[in-house]
């Protein structure tokens, strides 16, 4: 009997031990699966940044000419707005003032004849707005294509057991990429990629001045229609169970938006 009651309890410990570890490697498995999740979306969505200039047939031509020829000012990268007789072309230069010419939340101005508009790149140190490839249409009669306004923030954690000191990293999606009309509250969704954050930190890599900044908006005079060529996100996360991570990523956008890399 004694030696029966020393071999079950034997079992019982081994057994017990092991569940104990079981869930041990699962709480560490999903933690790191949500990290590894969540930065895939955002490598997903940055990498397919999307902006219709980049099928702008005057961005083939050669810089100068006229309006009517859809020149642009190799100074300043703006379309020339005189006609060949040296006077302001009228016509550009309503457009240029009208409401297609003022950027909104996700688009720029529209800045030659084509009516052709770039999207809006905003980056700072803990946010980041632009317009993405990577969304997938599936309801027939409804505002959405292959694009999608995307947002990403870190919000507050109101769940009973968040830990004191992180948020949530977000995504807002908005389908209705095309429509400037404020609609955000019926097609925009909120998901919620990442708990447990303690700091999250965006950069940008501008390729033509070799360094990193740390805001970006292409509406601006120093950066112009002109997107990051690479995202860094450096993030710290923890969770329950003493369990932590800190890390850099780097993503790069698939469109050549700045040119071809030069080979060797």
């Amino acid at each position: 009997m004694m030696l029966l009651v020393v071999i079950s309890l034997s079992i019982y410990q081994a057994t017990t031990q092991t569940y104990r570890y079981r869930d041990i490697l699962v709480r560490e498995g999903d933690f790191y699966n949500s990290i590894r999740l969540s930065m895939g979306i955002l490598e997903r969505d940055f990498s397919l940044l999307f902006s219709p200039v980049t099928m702008n047939p005057l961005n083939s031509q050669t810089p100068g000419g006229t309006a009517e020829e859809g020149g642009v000012d190799p100074n300043t990268g703006l379309p020339i707005t005189t006609g060949g007789n040296g006077f302001p072309d009228p016509n550009l230069e309503q457009l240029l003032n009208s409401e297609l010419g003022q950027p909104t939340e996700h688009w720029l101005g529209i800045q030659d004849k084509t009516g052709i508009r770039a999207s809006r790149f905003i980056g700072e140190s803990d946010k980041l707005s632009f317009v993405t490839g990577s969304h997938q249409r599936l309801y027939k009669n409804y505002p959405e294509s292959d694009f999608a306004k995307v947002a990403y923030e870190l919000r507050e954690d109101k769940r009973e057991d968040a830990m004191e000191g992180t948020r949530v990293l977000y995504k807002i999606e908005d389908p209705n990429v095309f429509d400037d009309v404020e609609k955000r509250e019926k097609t925009a969704k909120a998901y919620p990629l990442l708990p447990g954050v303690k700091s999250l930190k965006f950069r940008f890599y501008r390729r033509d001045k070799k360094q990193w900044e740390t805001k970006w908006d292409n509406t601006k005079e120093d950066q112009r229609s002109i997107y990051p060529d690479l995202l860094e996100v450096t993030i710290e996360v923890v969770a329950q169970g003493r369990q932590s991570f800190a890390g850099t990523f780097i993503f790069k956008p698939e469109a050549f938006f700045s040119g071809l890399e030069s080979t060797l």
